[in-house]
């Protein structure tokens, strides 16, 4: 190829030279929204820029052609690129993406594959020599041209009004910023046209990439002196949609004018199809807003949706102005409370419980009655959750026995018999096996009641049933179960609060246990396993006062061992416990299962006979001197015959205390044992 290097060659190298340097110093700024596109669109112009000038520089025809091929690179891509920058700038790109870019890209692509195929014709028809101009030709342009023109400057001119529209609304600095980037899109529009369709004005040179150039200095002048790419403006959209409050704007008339998207998901996916209603219609849902719509002052308030689940919002009205005083709408800002409330309603609801399970806590510790405490607990459970059957069932590992103590049913409590955990495990072994609350909520069978009830107490099925491990110290102790006649009947957070009551009942009805075991050893004869002295005051003074109470009889025995005292000394002591609790023994065949019989002391005993007169208490008495001389007692020494004599004696209404009636009957066997061994005196 030859060269003739002229000044308009030189002038587009230097072109190309400031727009590559601008190019480099913007791609610094790349993280800047449109910093990238920027930088693209000067290393654009400096392609375009550099091959114009060779193209300007070289001889002939078809040499010039060649590198006119080359600058339509860049010549096509630019107006498409600038436009670019101008969305991403202003922060109104999110639609440029996918196909949108591609349709961008069909007009450009189009034309530069016309300008170096076989098509050119539809760009460069005609190629004439300038005769007064050296080493310049005039391109005469196909229809391909002007549609690539047109598609050029028009996509330019949307970009230019973007940026004025975005000029006229922008604040300090952000309005010299894109004032002087308005000002840098201007030259080359400006160079372009005068190309195009001002042919006569320096024929056959192209001062649109010369034009570019000074844009280039300007954009530099724009990010030393307004930092442009520094700091950026934002969109609204992006500003006001990415806030974390619901924005809507009003007119004076109340008609809705702007609603961001947060707004919109938070009162019901509300869509930009509502710009221009009535806030009133478009908000109807929310009733207690339309009372605020109609004040022109400033309001902050919370107010409910009724949504599923509710939420609370917190408002912010503010009347807006413009700038001669004259109100022009109203701003109306959300935000979301409604994790707020829950953490309240939450706090609320924990230190209500906490204050139910202080309450079950003391309730349940107060005493140490086994009875009082299952009977407690069930009243403190009621609290928590309705439910129509209640009970405990107490296990005992040991010996494999389930036994319910209390249950609940149709305004009664009743006791259960002990059973067999390995025999009839049930949904009680279910629950202690599994060590973990049982719930099943429907379809319930009759076996959720642990008791042999009658078939008309089982006429309502239990639908609902929830069995709660009483574990104590990892050691299952028993369970504790609701139950209601509905299917699904309790909430998960009942069900939660009954079992950290469930912990206390634990600890409370063990206690009760221990305390119930250490109370009947100490009213327990550890010999012979009857109760003692003590026994007979508590037992005998409760039966007593029964008995006057319902006006019933009650007959009470006092006996001992004939020649006790001589059989100790002739034997031993051993011997002489051998005795003692073969008499009670003995006893036993005779009395009933509701007669007290108590060791009085030494070889002394006091049997307490409720609904028995002083004939029946006669029979009773002749039976047990008669079985205990009939049968001899096997012994170290061999065995021996025993007698017993007995006095006794009733309730009457000068003899109506335990105290005198132990004394009236302990007279009436002196006298049975001053005569005849062996035989009963009834006191008169």
């Amino acid at each position: 190829m030859i060269w003739i290097y002229t000044p308009h060659a030189a002038i587009l190298h230097l072109t190309a030279l400031i727009s590559a340097v601008i190019g480099f110093m913007v791609l610094r700024r790349r993280n800047t929204p449109g910093g990238t596109v920027l930088a693209v669109l000067l290393f654009t112009v400096a392609e375009w820029s550099f091959a114009s000038g060779l193209e300007a520089a070289v001889v002939g025809i078809p040499s010039k052609i060649f590198w006119s091929k080359i600058e339509y690179l860049g010549a096509v891509s630019a107006p498409t690129i600038f436009f670019i920058f101008v969305q991403e700038y202003i922060r109104k790109d999110s639609w440029l993406k996918g196909r949108f870019l591609i349709l961008l890209s069909i007009v450009p692509l189009a034309g530069f594959i016309a300008a170096t195929t076989g098509w050119r014709n539809l760009i460069w028809n005609s190629f004439t020599p300038i005769s007064n101009q050296n080493n310049t030709i005039l391109y005469g342009h196909g229809i391909g041209y002007f549609i690539l023109i047109a598609y050029d400057y028009l996509i330019i001119s949307v970009g230019i009004v973007i940026l004025v529209k975005a000029w006229l609304q922008a604040k300090s600095p952000y309005r010299s910023q894109v004032g002087i980037l308005l000002l840098a899109s201007l030259f080359p529009f400006a160079g372009g046209i005068i190309y195009s369709f001002v042919p006569n004005f320096l024929p056959g040179l192209d001062l649109t990439p010369v034009t570019f150039s000074v844009s280039g200095l300007v954009i530099a002048f724009d990010i030393l002196q307004f930092r442009l790419l520094d700091i950026a403006p934002i969109a609204r959209e992006i500003l006001v949609d990415n806030m974390e409050e619901g924005v809507l704007v009003l007119s004076t008339q109340n008609r809705i004018l702007d609603i961001n998207l947060v707004a919109q998901n938070m009162l019901g996916a509300i869509s930009q199809k509502v710009l221009g209603q009535p806030a009133d219609e478009v908000l109807k849902f929310w009733p207690s807003l339309s009372n605020y719509l109609q004040e022109n002052n400033k309001v902050d308030t919370e107010l409910r949706l009724d949504t599923d689940p509710s939420r609370h919002l917190h408002l912010h009205i503010s009347p807006l102005f413009n700038k001669r005083g004259n109100l022009i709408g109203k701003l109306l800002v959300f935000h979301d409370v409604s994790q707020r409330y829950r953490m309240e309603a939450e706090l609320a609801r924990t230190v209500e419980e906490l204050g139910i399970l202080n309450n079950i806590s003391l309730a349940i510790t107060s005493g140490l009655d086994m009875e009082h405490v299952l009977i407690t607990l069930h009243e403190q459970c009621k609290q928590v959750a309705h439910m129509d059957i209640f009970y405990v069932a107490l296990y005992d590992e040991e010996h494999s026995l389930i036994q319910v103590p209390l249950f609940f049913e149709q305004d009664h409590y009743v006791e259960g018999a002990s059973r067999d955990f390995k025999d009839r495990p049930g949904v009680i072994g279910s629950a202690i096996q599994g060590r973990k609350t049982l719930i099943l909520n429907n379809s319930i069978k009759q076996d959720t009641r642990p008791l042999q009830m009658e078939q008309s107490l089982l006429e309502v099925p239990t639908r609902t049933y929830i069995g709660i491990p009483l574990i104590l110290r990892e050691r299952v102790i028993g369970v504790m179960s609701i139950q209601s006649y509905q299917p699904n009947a309790f909430s998960k957070d009942q069900i939660r609060l009954l079992e950290r009551i469930a912990i206390q009942a634990a600890i409370a009805i063990e206690n009760a246990r221990l305390y119930s075991e250490v109370q009947r050893l100490a009213i327990i004869d550890e010999l012979t396993g009857i109760y003692n002295y003590r026994g007979l005051k508590e037992l005998g003074t409760r039966e007593v006062e029964r008995a006057i109470r319902f006006h019933r009889p009650l007959s009470v025995l006092f006996f001992d061992i004939d020649n006790f005292h001589t059989f100790n000394n002739t034997y031993n002591h051993s011997t002489g416990n051998i005795v003692l609790q073969n008499i009670v023994q003995r006893c036993h065949t005779i009395l009933r299962s509701v007669d007290i019989l108590t060791r009085f002391g030494g070889d002394e005993f006091v049997a307490l006979l409720p609904e028995t007169d002083i004939s029946n208490a006669e029979v009773v008495a002749r039976r047990m001197v008669k079985e205990i001389t009939a049968h001899k007692i096997t012994t170290p020494f061999g065995e021996m015959n025993v007698t017993i004599s007995i006095g006794l004696t009733t309730l009457t209404d000068d003899n109506n205390t335990l105290p005198a009636l132990i004394d009236r009957a302990n007279h009436a066997e002196h006298q049975a044992k001053q005569g005849q061994k062996g035989i009963v005196v009834v006191a008169p």
